[in-house]
């Protein structure tokens, strides 16, 4: 079995998270270089893409693949470039040629984004000064359910509400909404076609009631005119999309369906919409245990996903994470379910962007065996729970024989999260990001001071890798990079000296 993985982008995150993953089961992937990605709003050379993909597949491989690098070069540029629709279409035809050699098909794409800040670090230029009025029209514009059938690149021509917002900025905006809902749209034909053997549709950073729940909702009425509610996924999420395509694919090609159960540890609140997400939460993981192979049940299943969610209709942000207290007994009740012998999957979405430092602590007294336990604590709540089903459908595959484990691998893969999850995101990077002020650095940049900031972040970190490291019995020796030079991710490699005894 051979594996092509084709990521969004070139971050540690969508690249690495993937590669060692796969590693730690020994499944050998192949995918291009890192210097062949692009770089943030920089495209890769999809051209290039192109005929590495055609040059390395052959008949029986499995394709994992972004559909936003494969047409626009990454995420970003999908985001900002002009590329006409027909151009795209064109770009496609590509993945009939790939089927015709007898691959398995897994594609991963997402509905663009509509951020609630003012910030072009990720988005067109005007986004950085019109940003947030952008966003207020279009949450105008889905409260009277347009038919985006037709017309959707002019829809806000009708809209009297516009913020003074300049014309070319909404047209420019809409027209690429437009393109985007027109080949998500274009995928799921290539699903019916049986070209594509599963579709993962990832909803970025959005909210409920925006323009992204909107179109999505016309994407699951195809999806059920169609009938194609077996092979395609909708769902909030974006960068945690391959993990679950490697679940999927892998579970499809050993024929199992991993049976997940849920505990929370606020039941009551299972309702709630998570931050910078537009479904309530017992949706979303329901979709995510989907897109990932596996199969929801009341009862105790293969896996048990603990959920450590809030009790706060609000978002809490990971900075403001001591403003606010919860039960303690409730987590307590929820960890118990440890004791159990099928796989654990601890999906900890109380805040977002980080991770709770009580429920770590707890953990790490609890548990010493990683090979059946994993936990994840990072971003969106949709990232995290991504990561957390597709990791936990591969240790139940491994525990069954389906794959060949690598305890040690696996323990650095689960070490690694520790440390950025919850060592980095909802510790050190805020630190960091105040410290960084004193060498002209800010929220979107490092690069003023990116050497004094990665030995900055990699002193602090060794608190925290030195506590993982007394739980897992390992030394490691650590590097950290900023993936796109800012202080929002950060990238980790461990290089294994040796167990703390020897």
């Amino acid at each position: 079995m051979k594996i092509i993985y084709l990521p969004v982008d070139e971050r540690f995150c969508t690249r690495d998270y993937f590669l060692l993953l796969a590693e730690s089961v020994n499944i050998n992937v192949l995918t291009p270089n890192k210097k062949d990605l692009g770089n943030k709003k920089i495209p890769a050379d999809t051209d290039f893409i192109k005929r590495w993909l055609l040059d390395n597949s052959e008949y029986g491989d499995i394709l994992i693949l972004s559909i936003d690098t494969l047409l626009h070069g990454g995420l970003i540029p999908s985001r900002i470039n002009k590329l006409k629709y027909e151009t795209l279409l064109e770009k496609l035809e590509i993945l009939e040629t790939l089927k015709n050699k007898g691959c398995k098909i897994y594609i991963s794409t997402s509905v663009t984004r509509i951020p609630k800040y003012n910030s072009d670090d990720e988005e067109p230029v005007y986004w950085e000064f019109w940003g947030e009025k952008i966003r207020d029209l279009t949450l105008k514009i889905s409260e009277n359910k347009p038919n985006i059938l037709n017309e959707y690149d002019t829809v806000y021509k009708n809209m009297n509400f516009k913020n003074d917002i300049p014309e070319w900025y909404l047209e420019d905006f809409f027209i690429r909404r437009n393109r985007n809902f027109k080949i998500i749209s274009k995928l799921l034909d290539l699903v019916k076609l049986n070209i594509i053997d599963f579709l993962n549709i990832t909803l970025d950073d959005n909210e409920e009631n925006s323009l992204s729940v909107l179109e999505s909702k016309y994407h699951e009425e195809k999806v059920l005119k169609e009938n194609l509610q077996e092979k395609v996924s909708i769902h909030p999420g974006a960068d945690e999309a391959s993990l679950s395509l490697l679940s999927k694919a892998l579970t499809d090609h050993f024929n199992v369906k991993p049976m997940f159960d849920i505990k929370y540890s606020e039941p009551e609140y299972k309702h709630l919409i998570p931050p910078y997400e537009g479904t309530p939460l017992f949706e979303s993981l329901a979709e995510h245990i989907k897109s990932s192979g596996g199969i929801f049940v009341e009862n105790q299943g293969d896996i048990t996903l603990l959920v450590n969610n809030s009790d706060k209709k609000q978002h809490i942000d990971i900075n403001n994470k001591n403003d606010y207290k919860f039960d303690d007994n409730n987590q307590n009740k929820l960890l118990n379910y440890i004791q159990q012998k099928n796989i654990k999957g601890i999906c900890d979405i109380r805040f977002g962007n980080g991770s709770d430092d009580e429920i770590i602590l707890k953990l790490l007294k609890k548990v010493k065996n990683w090979d059946k336990i994993n936990y994840s604590g990072w971003n969106t709540p949709g990232n995290t729970i991504g990561t957390v089903c597709a990791y936990s459908i591969i240790q139940f595959l491994a525990s069954k024989k389906y794959l060949k484990l690598d305890t040690s691998k696996m323990k650095r893969l689960q070490a690694i999260f520790f440390i950025e999850h919850w060592g980095y995101q909802s510790n050190v990077r805020q630190e960091l990001r105040e410290e960084s002020k004193k060498y002209g650095c800010n929220i979107w940049t490092l690069l003023p001071a990116e050497k004094w900031a990665i030995d900055y972040s990699k002193e602090k970190l060794n608190d925290y890798k030195e506590i993982v490291e007394n739980n897992m019995n390992q030394i490691w020796e650590m590097e950290v990079w900023f993936p796109w030079n800012r202080s929002f991710e950060i990238g980790i490699k461990l290089k294994e000296k040796g167990d703390i005894n020897g």
